[in-house]
């Protein structure tokens, strides 16, 4: 197994987090040392086999992955194609790495939304700037988010689920967001964490201990206080349409399945957060105009006394 680059130990936020699989450990060194040279912007790991890899993104996930076509236990495509229904989620960036431009590869790459197939021996160099590359554009599409973390701020997610690492990961991908996580670890948790926290968004686990989603949700929007926060429920894959009409029917307002896709996921986040603000200053201007015949008798009162 390759040692981890002295990047490894140390991840920030902002780093963009780049996965090498393959088990002849001297190309994954090569890689990785040339990787190395994008600095303190990476966190450059390493894996020797499909199975690895996966535990590898389990609590993290990773922003670019390359990984070798043939390996023991699990093939580099039998890998990508895992990872596009892993908790972790799927890798915004994937290159298959071969000995062999067999022939129709390319194509089942490309269903697998691989971005390049990349023909040994790579030069190190290449890799380096296929990847600086990258990080430049991902650095690019992420200023509009950089711009708008201040405005995010004031936004507080509730995250309730009973799993450690579906957890870890939510949090994760909202705190890169610039949203501010809170979390519960059960059904009564979450009922006073959204008394206490009055969070403008929650992410509710169907299957939780001590009250179930369908529970914590039907008593949100039974409370006066609590009603109008918007809720997107968290939904196995084994949960069949019913359970998924019954959540809707008591008031969630959308669902997504895991393990689910990232961007789709912050996607619905800020669609329903765009929707709470604007129904937010509705409410506002309309208690504002239901006061406006008491100022008028308070200032006609005060005028009578002159």
């Amino acid at each position: 197994m390759v040692a981890m680059t002295k990047n490894e130990s140390s991840p920030t936020t902002d780093q963009v987090r780049i996965l090498i699989v393959d088990d002849h450990p001297s190309t994954a060194a090569t890689l990785a040392r040339a990787l190395g040279q994008l600095g303190s912007a990476a966190e450059v790991v390493s894996a020797t086999n499909g199975r690895e890899a996966l535990e590898k993104v389990k609590d993290k996930g990773v922003d670019i992955l390359i990984t070798d076509m043939i390996m023991p236990e699990m093939t580099g495509l039998e890998l990508i194609e895992k990872l596009r229904d892993h908790p972790g989620g799927k890798p915004s960036r994937t290159y298959l790495v071969t000995a062999y431009d067999v022939p129709g590869l390319k194509v089942t790459a490309s269903r697998l939304k691989v971005n390049e197939v990349l023909i040994k021996p790579i030069r190190p160099e290449r890799i380096y700037q296929i990847i600086s590359r990258d990080m430049e554009e991902m650095k690019q599409s992420t200023q509009p988010r950089k711009k708008e973390e201040a405005e995010k701020r004031k936004f507080k997610i509730l995250v309730a689920d009973d799993r450690p690492d579906n957890v870890t990961l939510l949090v994760r991908y909202l705190e890169y967001e610039g949203y501010q996580p809170v979390t519960a670890q059960d059904g009564e948790e979450t009922l006073i964490k959204a008394q206490d926290e009055t969070p403008d968004l929650i992410l509710l686990d169907v299957d939780m201990p001590k009250k179930n989603g369908f529970a914590v949700l039907e008593e949100v929007r039974s409370n006066e206080n609590l009603k109008h926060i918007p809720i997107i429920i968290l939904t196995a894959a084994r949960l069949d349409s019913a359970d998924v009409q019954e959540g809707l029917n008591l008031g969630a307002d959308d669902y997504i399945t895991k393990p689910f896709d990232r961007r789709e996921l912050m996607a619905r986040i800020r669609t329903k957060l765009r929707v709470k603000e604007a129904e937010d200053a509705t409410r506002q201007r309309n208690r504002e105009l239901s006061l406006l015949p008491e100022i008028g008798k308070e200032l006609s009162a005060r005028t009578d006394i002159k």
